[in-house]
């Protein structure tokens, strides 16, 4: 699962891409898409599902009927689950890792991102490995917002991998 981290959708007064995310986002997927290893006789490529606060949030998003993104109802404090709400946990919780594309809001992890994952009980995230990539329109490629996710990461349960990206100056 690939969670991006922004629910921006503004174009900056300053000008530029309506949502500077959408264009790491879109560095990420094909990176993923074309890696292929080989382990033995079988070729491993990444199958992976993209998990935006955007769509999540949005009317008719898989968490539209419990939450307006603000986490007054976490999905782990509900005995059953809408159809949506449900099947994007079973889809967290199956997967083998994540990976977390983010901006850095205010040097630290955006609302939408820690909303989002914090929705799901850390048994979802249990002990799967995670990668952050953070950006920002700055010199530092979110890296002090990286460092707030990663402790967000380690206290859902993930397993941070300690190697790091962050693409400063992404506005260019």
């Amino acid at each position: 699962v690939v969670f991006m981290g922004s629910s921006r959708s503004v174009t900056p007064p300053w000008g530029g891409d309506f949502r500077l995310g959408d264009r790491v986002l879109k560095w990420v997927e094909s990176t993923l898409q074309s890696r292929k290893e080989k382990l033995g006789d079988e070729i491993i490529t990444h199958d992976f599902s993209v998990v935006d606060p955007k769509d999540v949030f949005a009317e008719g998003g898989a968490l539209a009927e419990i939450s307006r993104g603000d986490l007054t109802v976490p999905t782990f404090f509900l005995k059953e689950l809408p159809p949506k709400a449900q099947a994007l946990k079973d889809l967290i919780d199956a997967a083998d890792c994540y990976v977390v594309v983010s901006p850095e809001y205010n040097h630290t992890v955006p609302p939408a991102l820690a909303s989002l994952m914090g929705h799901f009980g850390g048994s979802n995230f249990s002990a799967k490995p995670s990668g952050i990539v953070t950006y920002s329109p700055g010199p530092w490629g979110g890296m002090r917002a990286a460092m707030t996710i990663c402790n967000m990461c380690h206290e859902l349960g993930c397993l941070p991998v300690s190697k790091l990206c962050g693409l400063p100056t992404v506005a260019s």
